[in-house]
C-alpha cells in the first residue's frame, strides 16, 4: 500500500510524520505503534521490539527507506522554509529513524540466531546507503541554506543543530559543483558498506583450536573446567573470543601454545578486512582530498576537541617521550624474567606471544598480585549489585531488574531506572554479559533509543551494555579478574551518560557528543575500582561472602602504576598507526603496524599476522581518532583527582557531575562542560602523576 501522509499538530509545531501502511500486518503493527506512541508526545517505555523474524526486518528496514526519502522529498519542495516546515521535520524524522533503526540492525550484534543477523547486517547496509545519499542531496542543502541566510530566532538547541547541519553539508561537499558533489556521495557509500562489512566478518569469525591439558600448563582448574572436551576426550576446544585468548596469553607457560593462540588471534579475518579497511583508507583519503583537505585525520580532527592532526601529534609525541625510560625499563625487567625461566633457551626478545604472559608475571611476582586469588572475590553477581549500588548512590538514581522483560537472549537482563528524589522514570537499559558464537566479540553500549523532549514530555532513553565475561557453570559461578570488574564499571559509564542526558533534540541525545570527549565520562569513572570502599562494595568471596581483604587491596593498589610504560606506549602505538595510516593516500596495513611496532613498542609482530584486520575501531567510527582514549584521560584524571577524590560517594560531587557532564549530552561542546563542571581550566598534571610521571 503506497505511505499515507499526516499531519499531527502539538504545541505550536508542526509534527511531520508518515503512516507507512505495509502489507505485513505485524510490521505495520509495529510502525503505527512506534509513530502513535511518539504523537502522544510522552514516551515512557521501551519501544523496541525484539521479536522480528528475518522477513519482518528487511520489511521495516525497506519501510523506513522509503519514509526518509518522502521525509527528504517533502524539505525539497519547501519554498519558504522556516524551522517547523524543515528542522523541526528532520529532527522528526531522526527520532524515528534512531528507535526503528535500532530495531532492525542492533540484532546484528548479539542475537542468537544467524539468519536475524545476517537480516540486520543487510538492513544496516541499506538503511546507511539511503542516509548517506539523502542527507547529500543538494536540492535539501539549498532549503536549509535559506533557512540559515534567513537567520530565525531559535533556541540554543535549534540554533546549534542549524549550524551542525550547515557544517555537516559543507563536509559533504555542497559547495562543491555537481561532478565532485556526486563523487564524494559515491566514495561516502562505498564506505558505509565496507565497514558493516568489516563489523560482519569479525562477528561471524569462529577459528576454534585445539590444545591437551598438557599444552595448557599453568592455565587455572576453573577456566579448564568451562571448556569443551573433543569426542576422545583428548583435546580442549578454544576460540578466540576473549574470555579463552586472554587466559592463555597471560598464564600458559607452554611457549608453543601461547605462540599459536597469539597467531591465530592476530590473524583473525586477515584475508577480507585487511583488503577492506586498505580500501577504506585509500577511500577516505579521495573524499578529503575532493573536500580540499591534506588527509583525512585533518578532516576528522577538525570538528574534534584536538582541533587538528598537529595537535594529536604533539600531544602523542609528548606523552610517548616522558613514558620511553619507564618503558625501557620495563622491558628489561621482562626480559630478565624470560632469560631466567628459560635459561639458554631464551632468544632475549619479548615477542608479541611473551607480552601479556610476563605483564602478568610482573604484576604476580613483583607485586605480588595473584589475580586468581583477587578473582574469588568478584562472582559476577556480587559485582553486578555492588556496582548498581554505587552508580545509585553517586547520580541520584533507583534501579530494579523488569522481570519477564522481551529480550533477544535469555541471558540478558533489563533494569528500570528512576530518580532516587521524586521516582520519577529516567530509562532503561539491558545487559548482555557473556560471549556466543555471533556476539560482537568486545565491550561496548548501544544507545537504543534517544532521551529528546517531547509536545507533552519527553521519551525516555534506553541503552545496551553488551560484554563478553566469562561464563559460570552449573557448579560455579561466573568469576570477574579485576579488569573486567573495570571494564564492566566503564561500559556502564557510557549507559549511564546515555540515561541521564536531557538534551532536547535526538541529534545531541546522550553520547553523541565529540569523539576525543565521549570516554571521559566512563574513563573518570572507573577509577573507583581502584578504591577501597568501592572494591568493599563489590567484593564478595564466594566461600564466605567476605570483602577482598586489606591485604589484597594494598597490593593491587600498589600494582595500579605496574607496566604503565609499557601499557601506555601500547595505547600510543595504536594511536599513532591510526593517525598515520588516515594521513596517506594507501597504505600496507600489516607492514606498517610491524614498523610501527617495533618502532614504538620494541615488540616485533609475529610473521604472517595483521593486527588491523582485526582493529574494529578504525572500520566502526574510531577512524583518525582512537588518539581519544588517552586524550579524553587528560581530562577524566583532572575530573576525578579534583572532584572526588577523597570522598568518591559525594552526592554533591555526583550530582554536579550528572548534571554538569551528563545532562547536557551534545548540547554544549565538551570543554565548555569540563570548565563548567571544574570551575577552571583543565590541568594536565594529574593525568601525568596518574601514569607515574613528572609534568
Amino acid at each position: 500500500h503506497p505511505p499515507t501522509a499526516q499531519t499531527f499538530k502539538f504545541d505550536q509545531r508542526t509534527f511531520q510524520l508518515v503512516l507507512l501502511t505495509i502489507g505485513n500486518s505485524n510490521m505495520s503493527s509495529y510502525l503505527k505503534t512506534v509513530t502513535a506512541k511518539l504523537l502522544q508526545g510522552n514516551v515512557k517505555e521501551c519501544l523496541l521490539d525484539w521479536s522480528l523474524n528475518p522477513t519482518a526486518i528487511t520489511t521495516v528496514a525497506n519501510a523506513l527507506k522509503e519514509r526518509t526519502i518522502e521525509v527528504y522529498d517533502k524539505l525539497a519542495s519547501v519554498e519558504q522554509p522556516s524551522w517547523a516546515n524543515t528542522g523541526q521535520v528532520l529532527a522528526d524524522h531522526e527520532l524515528l529513524d534512531y528507535v526503528v533503526s535500532s530495531t532492525v540492525t542492533f540484532p546484528k550484534n548479539v542475537s542468537p540466531d544467524k539468519e536475524v543477523r545476517d537480516s540486520c547486517t543487510e538492513a544496516a547496509k541499506l538503511l546507511s546507503a539511503v542516509e548517506v545519499e539523502q542527507a547529500s542531496r543538494y536540492d535539501v542543502y539549498q532549503t536549509f541554506q535559506k533557512l540559515a541566510d534567513a537567520a530565525p530566532t531559535l533556541g540554543p538547541e535549534q540554533q546549534r543543530l542549524l549550524d551542525r547541519i550547515m557544517r555537516d553539508y559543507r563536509r559533504k561537499g555542497m559547495h562543491l559543483d555537481e561532478d565532485k558533489r556526486n563523487q564524494v556521495l559515491e566514495l561516502n557509500k562505498r564506505c558505509s558498506e565496507l565497514s558493516i562489512q568489516f563489523a560482519k566478518n569479525l562477528a561471524d569469525e569462529n577459528t576454534k583450536l585445539h590444545f591437551t591439558p598438557a599444552e595448557l600448563q599453568g592455565v587455572p582448574d576453573d577456566f579448564m573446567e568451562t571448556l569443551t572436551k573433543d569426542e576422545q576426550g583428548d583435546t580442549l576446544e578454544l576460540s578466540l573470543s576473549y574470555p579463552h585468548v586472554l587466559p592463555v596469553l597471560r598464564m600458559c607457560t607452554v611457549v608453543s601454545t601461547r605462540q599459536a593462540m597469539e597467531e591465530a588471534f592476530n590473524s583473525r579475518c586477515k584475508d577480507s578486512n585487511a583488503a577492506i579497511l586498505e580500501e577504506l583508507v585509500s577511500l577516505r583519503h579521495q573524499i578529503a582530498q575532493l573536500l580540499g583537505y591534506p588527509t583525512h585525520a585533518a578532516f576528522i580532527t577538525e570538528i574534534r576537541m584536538a582541533k587538528s592532526p598537529d595537535h594529536v601529534a604533539t600531544f602523542l609525541d609528548d606523552l610517548s617521550a616522558k613514558l620511553q625510560p619507564l618503558q625501557a625499563a620495563e622491558m628489561a625487567e621482562m626480559v630478565a624474567m624470560k632469560n631466567a625461566e628459560l635459561g639458554e633457551a631464551s632468544d632475549g626478545v619479548i615477542h608479541a606471544y611473551d607480552f601479556s604472559y610476563y605483564r602478568y608475571k610482573i604484576e604476580k611476582e613483583r607485586y605480588e598480585v595473584d589475580h586468581e586469588a583477587i578473582k574469588q572475590y568478584f562472582p559476577l553477581e556480587k559485582v553486578t549489585q555492588g556496582l548498581l549500588e554505587i552508580y545509585q548512590e553517586l547520580l541520584g538514581l533507583k534501579m530494579a531488574e523488569v522481570k519477564n522483560a522481551p529480550v533477544w537472549h535469555e541471558e540478558v537482563k533489563m533494569f528500570e531506572v528512576k530518580n532516587a528524589e521524586d521516582d520519577a522514570l529516567v530509562g532503561y537499559f539491558y545487559i548482555d554479559l557473556h560471549p556466543r558464537e555471533g556476539k560482537y566479540g568486545h565491550a561496548a553500549c548501544w544507545g537504543l533509543q534517544p532521551s529528546v523532549k517531547l509536545a507533552e514530555g519527553r521519551m525516555v532513553p534506553v541503552a545496551a551494555l553488551v560484554c563478553n565475561f566469562p561464563k559460570g557453570t552449573p557448579d560455579k559461578p561466573s568469576l570477574l579478574p579485576h579488569s573486567d570488574v573495570e571494564t564492566f564499571f566503564h561500559e556502564f559509564g557510557h549507559g549511564m551518560h546515555q540515561l541521564c542526558s536531557k538534551a532536547e533534540l535526538t541529534r545531541f541525545a546522550g553520547t553523541r557528543v565529540e569523539r576525543d570527549f565521549v570516554e571521559l565520562p566512563s574513563q573518570m569513572l572507573e577509577n573507583w575500582v581502584w578504591e577501597p570502599e568501592a572494591l568493599a562494595r563489590m567484593s564478595g568471596r564466594l566461600s564466605d561472602g567476605k570483602p577482598l581483604p586489606d591485604e589484597l587491596v594494598e597490593k593491587l593498589l600498589a600494582a595500579r602504576k605496574a607496566n604503565a610504560g609499557v601499557n601506555n606506549q601500547r595505547q600510543v602505538l595504536f594511536a599513532k598507526f591510526d593517525q598515520y595510516i588516515h594521513s596517506q593516500e594507501k597504505v600496507d596495513l600489516a607492514a606498517t603496524f610491524a614498523e610501527y611496532a617495533a618502532k614504538i613498542q620494541g615488540i616485533p609482530v609475529t610473521p604472517g599476522t595483521n593486527f588491523a584486520a582485526s582493529f574494529g575501531h578504525l572500520a566502526g567510527g574510531y577512524d583518525a581518532q582512537y588518539y581519544g582514549y588517552l586524550f579524553s584521560d587528560v581530562y577524566a584524571v583532572d575530573c576525578y583527582e579534583s572532584q572526588f577524590k577523597g570522598d568518591i560517594f559525594s552526592p554533591q560531587a555526583g550530582m554536579a557531575y550528572r548534571t554538569k557532564i551528563l545532562q547536557p549530552g551534545g548540547s554544549k561542546d565538551g570543554m565548555d562542560m569540563l570548565r563548567d563542571f571544574l570551575g577552571r581550566e583543565p590541568d594536565t598534571t594529574p593525568f601525568l602523576r596518574s601514569k607515574g610521571l613528572e609534568a
